[in-house]
């Protein structure tokens, strides 16, 4: 399950004051408590899971950012390359990954991502999943109180990455009318860094979903440059989240898509000090595999951020298993080869099948070439184009057995926006479509009485 997020604004100094049934907690430790109406979908939708044998009437998730097209090869590639050695059983290499992980992951960075620069194993970091990697990278390169600039809608799980322990807040930016995707929503990003410094907040770092969560496109170099000289410009840095680098199909609304372009492929040292550049990889997303929590830091020209996020990286130390599990993968070129194709494969042809679906459903959606998801308009089906409304229709989804992202929970400008997650079997998904569409019989029904 994606994480919960705080809700936004809450100053918790004030969460013990005059209340001794509280309990015995920081501050910052009851700030992430606090409900909010995002946690509450969040948490009711991944509650009693379908299952199509053994719980037939469990809710049915199109709502988590999973890739599950696949499980069954990752699975058995994992179970027939699992062999546990007694150094494994160590502390082995250190916190932050074995040597041999490392320089796999380098390798298939060099590999499949182009670089303009070869990238080496000393310029990799591994900690227990990218979020983890995102807190640790927040707490190296900012203080609390100071700001990173995203741009709306963002994947839900950045506002507890980056504000549940390091206590860094977000620059949300708007683009009304304006493709985010565009090189136009640049000029946005330096209005809104702008107006940070007209307030006395301090912006560290700009962050960028390439390919993007949820719009689920991939930013053209021209776009991506552009970033880089922004960012530069104002001597911020720039984190590039890849981690859906290797998740680019063609399908019938874009048969020929922008291919995914990795910043570590452009000319970057004549765009911006190196130094402030890292790029994000996992294994959760290309290589469904969600549940291992192991991803990687690739930065070249930062030693020192490196150090830093070596000397708290225990807390984040990953799992010698999952070390070898995704090494084994990497280093297997004939399988690797085999596999990336079959996931562009999957991919398209779940994509054609759910959004046949929609057309005939009479559902709009932002056509998507990239990632397990797609950003779906549900507005027409709400009696009023509100927050509550859009809450209330997830309420009502939930009810029926069928759970999708809220866009409030990727703080998109217009309400009635969902994320769908169609990279599950085809009788799952239709399923959660038939359970979406009595739900629409039944909320018209709701609101002609």
């Amino acid at each position: 399950m994606e994480p919960e997020v705080p809700a936004p604004g809450v100053l918790a100094p004030d969460l013990r004051k005059n209340n001794n049934k509280m309990p015995k907690l920081s501050n910052r430790g009851l700030a992430n408590t606090v409900p909010d109406s995002i946690k509450a979908v969040m948490k009711a939708g991944s509650s009693n899971p379908y299952h199509p044998s053994h719980n037939s009437h469990g809710i049915v998730s199109l709502g988590v950012a999973e890739n599950r097209l696949l499980h069954a090869e990752i699975a058995q590639h994992i179970n027939s390359h699992m062999h546990v050695s007694q150094r494994m059983l160590t502390y082995g290499d250190g916190s932050v990954g074995s040597d041999v992980l490392r320089e796999a992951i380098a390798k298939f960075v060099n590999d499949h991502f182009e670089p303009v620069e070869k990238v080496g194993y000393t310029s990799v970091t591994v900690l227990n999943g990218v979020s983890a990697i995102l807190d640790c990278l927040a707490w190296c390169i900012c203080d609390e109180g100071e700001s990173i600039l995203i741009g709306r809608p963002f994947y839900v799980g950045f506002v507890s990455d980056f504000m549940n322990r390091a206590k860094v807040d977000l620059v949300a930016v708007a683009f009304g009318e304006v493709d985010p995707m565009s090189l136009a929503a640049v000029a946005d990003y330096e209005r809104a860094i702008e107006e940070a410094i007209r307030r006395g907040t301090k912006v560290r770092a700009l962050v960028l979903c390439s390919p993007h969560n949820p719009l689920a496109r991939c930013y053209t170099p021209e776009v991506l440059e552009a970033y880089l000289r922004l960012c530069s410009r104002y001597g911020i840095h720039m984190i590039s989240d890849e981690v859906y680098a290797m998740s680019v199909f063609p399908n019938e609304d874009i048969p020929d898509p922008v291919p995914f372009r990795s910043v570590l492929s452009l000319e970057y040292r004549k765009l911006i000090d190196p130094s402030l550049l890292h790029v994000l990889y996992g294994m959760s997303k290309d290589f469904c595999s969600n549940g291992l929590r192991i991803g990687a830091f690739i930065s070249t020209e930062n030693p020192e951020l490196h150090a830093a996020m070596r000397a708290v990286s225990k807390f984040a130390w990953s799992s010698s298993l999952a070390d070898l599990a995704w090494s084994r993968i990497l280093s297997d070129e004939s399988f690797l080869q085999e596999y990336l194709l079959k996931n562009t494969a999957r991919l398209t042809e779940a994509y054609d099948i759910c959004t046949s679906t929609l057309r005939a459903m009479n559902v709009p959606y932002l056509p998507a070439s990239s990632g397990p998801f797609l950003w779906i308009n549900l507005s027409a089906f709400m009696p009023r184009r509100t927050i509550e409304s859009e809450r209330d229709l997830a309420w009502r989804m939930i009810k029926t057995g069928v759970w999708l992202a809220t866009g409030e929970a990727y703080r998109s400008e217009k309400p009635g926006w969902f994320r769908m997650t169609f990279a599950v079997p085809e009788p799952e998904m239709r399923l959660g479509l038939e359970r979406y569409v009595e739900e629409e019989i039944q909320g018209h029904l709701d609101f002609s009485g």
